[in-house]
């Protein structure tokens, strides 16, 4: 999951490659942080590539590009299915959001870890909901709130993932989602299934879960070692050309053809 801050990824499986893809039983999808455009999106519209959803960025406090925001209705037009995804605030600092007031000039860090509070997850989770809602996304959409890789998962990451998953919870119109690297996976799910006990809340979270290790677009999302994985994310930046149109990608497998859907 590429974030565009201009900062070294946390997840240490980065840049690892795999075969071409081929369609089997699970659903092929892939995500790219800059939207690649109408043309190649149309371009790549299953039978002509092998891919049948894709991951949707709402611009977010680690992903400031805007690019995907509202194409949900030509993409959704067009065929393809969705991944809401919400780069929320992370363990590594960012860069800042530099705002340009007349010829004044300020920043404001926009990404880091000294944002990782319980206010700040109730914060990014109503951002999260109020622009998947202006998106157009109906009711009982799913939200990944992308969380990258950690050799340690620190109390504070713990406060804030919980507290957003309980705002989405309190305000009821979505689903709270993860994409969590495999190394934090059981961790995280706990902790969110801790948030889910807090809130009184039936069901549970959608799991996308990343790790190269045995990936293959013949095998379920579940055989990344987690039966409650929905997603698996296991290839990396790697550059794909299909019906003339080429695109840099990360690839996935899901058990629907549309992960966010309801």
């Amino acid at each position: 999951m590429a974030l565009l801050v201009m900062l070294s990824s946390a997840c240490t499986d980065r840049g690892i490659t795999g075969p071409t893809p081929t369609t089997g039983e699970s659903h092929p999808g892939f995500d790219t942080s800059i939207y690649p455009g109408d043309a190649e999106m149309q371009a790549w519209l299953r039978p002509s590539s092998p891919y049948e959803w894709v991951g949707y960025y709402l611009q977010s406090p680690c992903h400031r590009d805007p690019s995907w925001m509202g194409k949900r209705q030509t993409l959704t037009t067009m065929g393809w299915g969705l991944a809401v995804l919400y780069v929320g605030q992370q363990t590594f600092d960012g860069v800042p959001d530099v705002l340009f007031e007349e010829d004044f000039q300020s920043s404001a860090v926009t990404c880091s870890r000294t944002l990782l509070t319980t206010e700040e997850g109730t914060a990014d989770a109503i951002d999260a909901v109020t622009k998947t809602a202006s998106e157009g996304f109906p009711n009982g959409t799913a939200i990944f709130l992308d969380i990258e890789h950690m050799d340690a998962i620190p109390a504070s990451m713990e406060a804030y993932y919980r507290a957003w998953v309980q705002q989405v919870l309190a305000d009821g119109r979505f689903r709270p989602g993860v994409y969590v690297h495999r190394d934090n996976a059981e961790s995280i799910h706990s902790g969110i299934e801790r948030a889910y006990s807090d809130m009184n809340a039936s069901g549970s979270a959608v799991y996308w879960v990343t790790s190269p290790t045995g990936f293959s677009l013949d095998a379920s999302p579940s055989d990344v070692g987690f039966p409650w994985a929905s997603v698996w994310q296991g290839i990396y930046e790697v550059s794909q050309t299909w019906n003339g149109a080429t695109i840099n990608i990360d690839i996935d497998i899901a058990t629907t053809s549309s992960p966010s859907s309801p």
